[in-house]
């Protein structure tokens, strides 16, 4: 258990909920490629685990300009998931290990690559989950890279599993189809599931008259489409979901973890906000309702008395 940060809303209230077995101190956790290095020591403060950006087998340069356009209640991106490899990943992880559970978030475009990668991190001591990035949009593709259907979820899922036994093992999930998607992920082994990813959309300049940009949309403009999906999937599954997607105040917080998620994670919403505030109002939240974030996360699931 990650020790209380000071002067923070966890000083005087407890904000922890454990997943899959792992104590978290918070609720909270970055979305992968949202957190920069240099906001590390703000992290220990806010977050009950961390996650890295999305690492994918080799270096990878991204997609070129433009990659990032504001749009109404929202940004559109198209990052082209830039990283510097696995290798070189794993050289520098020793940088993300700040004293709480470590997820690490891969992507690949071959079952037997995301494979290579997990059965790596099934012996790295540092590593605490694996989140299996199987929704990352790709422009040119016109959608997803693979894993757009239940066959393919099940095929990698299954597959990491074999390699990654003794990890907690979580799939993220584009909104597309995700409830026959989140249903093959568990009967694969997937231990959790992350809901959802960015929204595919298009941006145009109508002075140039083209199109500007192809993208995935997030921030507030999802947020409703992300409540849904984590509420439809936590009462068609039995393993624990973590909601994602236009989370930006305490409030929002709240109303995944009443739609059915067991924590969240903050991604586009931590460019406009301090993480802190967002903790913060979350247990104002909860102290003026005299719950605990344990009983909040059971509080719409008459069917169920167990935590999600």
């Amino acid at each position: 258990m990650v020790a209380r940060p000071e002067k923070t809303a966890g000083d005087f209230f407890d904000l922890a909920v454990e997943l899959c077995g792992l104590p978290l101190a918070t609720p909270l956790m970055p979305a992968a490629g949202t957190l920069a290095k240099e906001a590390l020591d703000g992290a220990r403060e806010v977050y009950g685990a961390m996650l890295p950006k999305t690492v994918t087998p080799g270096p990878r340069v991204g997609n070129p300009p433009p990659r990032v356009a504001e749009v109404p209640s929202g940004m559109v991106n198209s990052i082209g998931l830039q990283n510097p490899g696995f290798e070189r990943f794993l050289q520098d992880l020793d940088v993300w290990n700040i004293g709480m559970p470590l997820f690490v978030s891969i992507a690949a475009d071959t079952v037997a690559e995301f494979a290579a990668m997990c059965e790596r991190l099934a012996g790295d001591g540092r590593v605490t989950a694996v989140e299996l990035n199987l929704s990352c949009p790709n422009v040119e593709h016109g959608g997803l890279q693979f894993c757009a259907g239940p066959g393919t979820v099940a095929e990698v899922v299954a597959v990491c599993r074999e390699v990654l036994p003794n990890k907690p093992l979580f799939a993220k999930l584009t909104n597309e189809g995700v409830v026959a998607n989140a249903v093959a992920a568990e009967e694969s082994g997937s231990n959790g599931l992350t809901l959802i990813n960015t929204i595919p959309a298009l941006v145009v300049d109508t002075q140039q008259r083209k199109v500007f940009l192809r993208g995935g949309l997030s921030g507030p403009a999802i947020k409703p489409v992300a409540l849904r999906a984590v509420y439809e999937v936590s009462r068609v599954v039995e393993i624990p979901v973590i909601g994602v997607g236009g989370i930006s105040s305490g409030e929002d917080v709240a109303e995944f973890m009443i739609a059915g998620a067991t924590a969240v994670q903050v991604g586009a919403g931590s460019f406009v906000r301090q993480p802190q505030e967002i903790l913060d109002e979350f247990a104002a939240y909860l102290r003026k309702n005299g719950l605990r974030t344990r009983e909040l996360s059971v509080q719409n699931q008459p069917d169920s008395g167990r935590l999600r």
